[in-house]
């Protein structure tokens, strides 16, 4: 069954990806009870979203245990079972355009697919599930902008389960454990002011060089990272909560709402409001 697989490399600055579908399955559990799926090759890039379950997914002769909150990442060529009963959301997406109508998808090699796990344990399931419904929302819409905000949410969705696991796969360097260290430090107190000061204190170097060796390993600077993590904070309250923008953008370590929205703009092309709107249910 296995075909021959086609390989590329892929710069992330190339992601544009395109959705071909995506459904609910069992969510009412009418069909708890069904057997094994059949063995089957998968022709794109897949993620799917666990509600809940007691089955399993076989990937390449590796058999995963299922749990509410994970999700799931199939690749193009992947030999894949799955056995419930579960129920979940699929999605099944191009990562570019260009690729939309072949009939199996090249398998890409990138520096964050690279290190995206089969299954991951979300923190936050909420968040994902809404992502998940957005994107099937917007599929039964189908309305001219359903591409656009369909687009994003994939790619939210990549960079989100990207954070959660690029920890441990930080690029090679003499200061891997102090910048771990550091990043650690303000994922647990990003709600706080924090300055490049009191994070360089943190890891007993010197706030330049600190700023230095951080910036040559991640290839931002703290302040970047920071802001960006609590970017990311941000939209999951923006999404999952009904708490005011003001209220967010404190709860979230910004030192005002004026600040907070500019930032959100310049990483966003829209406002916070905006983005709430746009990911609510009509």
């Amino acid at each position: 069954m296995k075909k021959n697989r086609i390989v590329k490399k892929i710069n992330t600055h190339d992601f544009s990806p395109v959705l071909i579908r995506t459904y609910a399955y069992n969510l009412n559990k009418r069909d708890w009870g069904k057997g094994k799926f059949p063995l089957r090759l998968v022709e794109t890039y897949e993620f799917e979203f666990i509600i809940e379950s007691e089955g399993f997914m076989n990937l390449e002769g590796i058999r995963y245990a299922l749990r509410p909150g994970d999700l799931c990442l199939r690749r193009p060529t992947e030999l894949t079972m799955g056995e419930p009963p579960y129920s979940c959301y699929m999605i099944s997406f191009a990562l570019t355009g260009d690729t939309i109508k072949d009939s199996i998808q090249p398998y890409y090699l990138n520096e964050i697919l690279d290190i995206l796990p089969p299954v991951l344990s979300t923190k936050n399931p909420k968040y994902y599930e809404l992502i998940f419904q957005k994107i099937l929302e917007q599929y039964i819409k189908n309305e001219a902008s359903s591409v656009i905000l369909i687009r994003s949410l994939i790619l939210e969705m990549i960079y989100a389960a990207y954070q959660e696991v690029k920890l441990d796969f930080l690029p090679s360097s003499a200061y891997v454990r102090l910048i771990k260290k550091a990043i650690l430090f303000m994922e647990n107190h990003y709600t706080d002011r924090l300055t490049l000061e009191t994070i360089a204190q943190e890891v007993s170097l010197s706030p330049s060089h600190f700023q230095r060796i951080f910036k040559k390993t991640m290839n931002i600077s703290p302040n970047e990272y920071l802001n960006n993590y609590r970017l990311m904070k941000a939209k999951e309250l923006l999404l999952i909560t009904n708490d005011s923008i003001t209220d967010i953008s404190f709860s979230c370590g910004f030192e005002s709402n004026a600040y907070f929205s500019y930032v959100f703009k310049t990483h966003m092309f829209m406002s916070p409001s905006m983005y709430r709107k746009s990911h609510q249910k009509p």
